[in-house]
């Protein structure tokens, strides 16, 4: 349910911020965030069976959909612009 979440958050942020310059950074900043979350996970946690790549997943998915929400808003602008 909450990769879910994540996926419905970085669709609408992607379809706010489009294509720009801000939508870029947004993306950009996530995956970098996300994979630092990860590589510190992995350092500090002690046992095995605590390891996780839970950040990586949730990071993928919220820029995978922010990836998705941009380019559904350029497929809408574009349809209006060829309607008129």
């Amino acid at each position: 349910m909450a990769l879910v979440l994540f996926a419905v958050v970085g669709f609408f942020v992607g379809y706010r911020l489009e294509m720009t310059r801000a939508g870029y950074v947004v993306m950009a900043l996530t995956t970098v965030g996300f994979s630092t979350g990860q590589i510190i996970h992995l350092s500090i946690t002690r046992s095995r069976e605590a390891l996780t790549i839970l950040p990586l997943v949730v990071g993928l998915v919220l820029v995978l959909f922010m990836l998705l929400g941009a380019l559904v808003r350029l497929a809408v602008r574009g349809k209006r612009n060829a309607a008129s």
